[in-house]
């Protein structure tokens, strides 16, 4: 019970951090309406969104584009620096990491600290009335699933060998889609790209509260550094695995959800403002006609 109480720990202090913040915040925040939930609208999201996801790069813009020249670039680069990265992690004393590995990255990047973070983020919004805490979780959630079905499908696609997989190293083994082996399947990295969804719906929603995303995004550093030195993927997995995510949790938190909407109505009869949200950009209008 004590290990299982040190192996949360960290991960608790960071939601104790983000709950602090909402109460200190109360009266200076307007929360949108109490109206953003799991509903209808909300399971509708995922087929708006998962279009918007596979068209996305149609809409890049110039910056964007360059981003994702350089993760390519420097994918290639590492696939021919591989296996001298691996042997030097192989070089590194293991006893410390050892434990660390087993009590927090390895947790880490199976989403057993992240999913039960989420969950209490959300139960703290319905019950304090808030909707950012809601939003925080359903957005992880779904941008979660987005980026477990990308790497299961690039995984199964590629069924690239592990570093421990081969002997002696070999980061060129590929067997392809076809094949009887399905155990072969280091590219990218499950636990990178878990660990950098979470890091990047936290920090693009508190990225103005700045230690929030220097916490976050390294402990997903930390993860990625810790699947290389458990010789489990190549340097080339966890670069992917990381742009993947923070590519995937970042287009999901930018998608309008639960905003608060004022329209301005200027007619011959009346004049007032109309008070709404928006949910994926479908905006649900509340009340009307504030004064004649």
């Amino acid at each position: 019970m004590r290990k299982l109480a040190l192996t949360y720990y960290p991960l608790l202090l960071l939601f104790a951090f983000v709950f602090n913040l909402q109460i200190g915040n109360a009266q200076s925040q307007t929360d949108s309406i109490g109206k953003c939930s799991v509903n209808g609208a909300y399971i509708k999201s995922y087929w708006t969104n998962t279009k918007g996801l596979i068209t996305s790069p149609a809409r890049w813009s110039t910056g964007e584009w360059i981003g994702a020249g350089a993760v390519v670039a420097g994918t290639a680069v590492l696939f021919t620096q591989d296996e001298a990265i691996a042997t030097y992690f192989r070089g590194l004393p293991n006893d410390n990491f050892e434990q660390a590995n087993k009590y927090f990255f390895d947790p880490f990047g199976k989403m057993y600290y992240t999913i039960p973070v989420m969950g209490a983020f959300y139960v703290y919004g319905a019950i304090a009335k808030k909707d950012k805490p809601k939003v925080v979780a359903m957005d992880f959630v779904q941008a979660s699933i987005y980026s477990g079905i990308v790497v299961t499908l690039m995984k199964h696609i590629g069924h690239r060998n592990r570093p421990y997989q081969t002997d002696p190293l070999n980061s060129y083994l590929w067997d392809g889609p076809i094949t009887d082996d399905w155990g072969h399947t280091s590219f990218p990295s499950g636990h990178t790209i878990m660990a950098f969804t979470f890091a990047s719906v936290i920090g693009t929603h508190y990225k103005k509260t700045i230690w929030v995303p220097i916490l976050v995004y390294s402990l997903a550093a930390a993860e990625g550094y810790s699947r290389m030195r458990a010789d489990k993927h190549w340097a080339s997995d966890v670069l992917v695995g990381a742009a993947l995510g923070y590519g995937i949790g970042t287009f999901v938190v930018n998608q309008d959800r639960c905003k608060v909407q004022v329209i301005p109505i200027v007619s011959s009869t009346f004049t007032g403002l109309n008070f709404g949200y928006s949910f994926n950009k479908a905006p649900r209008l509340l009340d009307a006609n504030l004064y004649h």
